[in-house]
């Protein structure tokens, strides 16, 4: 067993870098679309972690956050925090780890998150992370790996995070979406609203593209497009979504692999109908795009999630730290920064309601979408992935 979860754990990790975290960086580094061609390459191997520095000094907004007065709490402290680099690990430093470090005291030394890193920082006894940002679908298997601490829920406030997001090992901290995206121009009368539409080839002609990885979101929109209700997606029929998939592979002239490549397809005219990450196409739109569209219609949700590894040497302030970066106002300077969707539900109380309706988990948009079952995904993901690659290579 667990061979199978380490085996599980290291392809969850390969994928995470080659198809989630190239992120807004060379958008929004270059600001053109040449920016994501280039991201569309998936890096050959992945990158080796950054050796840690300091969070960088500048000058964060500064805002308050109840019940964090006191900037010597944690005063002579230091904790080291990981993500995923680019645009999003910008975005964290202005609006979680430099202000946690102004009101509390604590200095936050930064890396880049890397899952077998973590194993062998734990299996040998020399742990140098504290918190770890980790996709969701990571938690608990890594938890069934002990190499996770449990969460003490008595020190980190709940009340108002989405309950799906409260994990054992893992608490979920912001939301990120993949949708139905479309050219507008070749939709021009009545544009694609749900899965089904996407399956209409006759009804919506012209060629789709759709990404290459079952975990994160083929499997359900097959499972929606044939007609199964979105709250009764889980524990889901297999056999149904693959031959659900056997219907539209035809007109697949694109398996996606990296963020970048839905809306550079899109764009071009390559394709007219796929699943992309909205973030990607939601930025091209407020760049001037006049021709993308998407639909948050039968959507699907993911996470990011913190972790405290097993062994840590600073697991009190580790608490306090995850804590602080569910609080409400933290979690509203986020989502201002980045266009991932909050974890906390009040966070949205002070949001303008023009960024509130781009954001994945404002309550009008999680509404429509479905959030994965990663209990199930943990007991059925290698054997799921093995069959959707062999039906791909068909």
């Amino acid at each position: 067993m667990a061979d199978r979860i380490d085996a599980l754990l290291q392809f969850l990790a390969r994928q995470q870098r080659l198809r989630r975290r190239e992120l807004l960086g060379g958008l929004l580094a270059a600001g053109t679309l040449a920016a994501c061609r280039q991201a569309a390459t998936p890096t050959p191997t992945p990158a080796p972690a950054a050796t840690p520095t300091p969070a960088a000094q500048a000058p964060a907004g500064e805002f308050a956050v109840p019940g964090y007065d006191d900037p010597n709490r944690w005063k002579g402290r230091s904790i080291v925090v990981t993500s995923w680099g680019g645009a999003l690990q910008d975005a964290l430093r202005k609006t979680i780890y430099q202000p946690f470090s102004r009101l509390t005291g604590c200095q936050i030394v930064e890396d880049t998150t890397d899952e077998a890193k973590l194993r062998t920082m734990v299996e040998s006894g020399t742990v140098e992370w504290d918190v770890v940002d980790v996709g969701t679908e990571s938690v608990i298997p890594m938890g069934r790996l002990n190499l996770l601490e449990p969460l003490d829920y008595s020190k980190i406030d709940t009340t108002d995070i989405f309950p799906e997001l409260v994990l054992e090992h893992g608490v979920g901290y912001f939301y990120y979406s993949t949708c139905l995206a479309y050219r507008k121009d070749k939709f021009p009368d009545k544009p694609p609203q749900s899965w089904a539409d996407c399956w209409d080839v006759q009804g919506f002609p012209g060629p789709r593209a759709f990404q290459k990885y079952i975990q994160w979101g083929p499997l359900e929109a097959a499972l929606l497009a044939d007609g199964v209700p979105i709250d009764q997606l889980y524990p889901p029929d297999v056999d149904r979504a693959f031959r659900a998939l056997d219907r539209l592979k035809p007109h697949v002239t694109v398996w996606w692999e990296a963020g970048a490549q839905p809306a550079q397809l899109l764009t071009d005219g390559e394709v007219y109908l796929t699943d992309a990450w909205i973030a990607r196409i939601q930025f091209l739109i407020e760049q001037g795009s006049t021709v993308l569209g998407y639909t948050w219609n039968q959507g699907r949700l993911s996470s990011d999630s913190l972790v405290i590894p097993r062994g840590s040497k600073n697991v009190d302030v580790a608490h306090d730290f995850i804590n602080f970066a569910l609080r409400p106002e933290v979690q509203r300077a986020f989502a201002l920064a980045y266009p991932d969707g909050p974890a906390n539900k009040r966070a949205f109380e002070a949001l303008p309601a023009e960024r509130v309706a781009v954001l994945p988990s404002a309550p009008q948009n999680k509404a429509l979408q479905v959030y994965p079952d990663y209990q199930w995904w943990a007991d059925h993901l290698d054997e799921v992935v093995e069959r959707f690659n062999s039906w791909i290579a068909r």
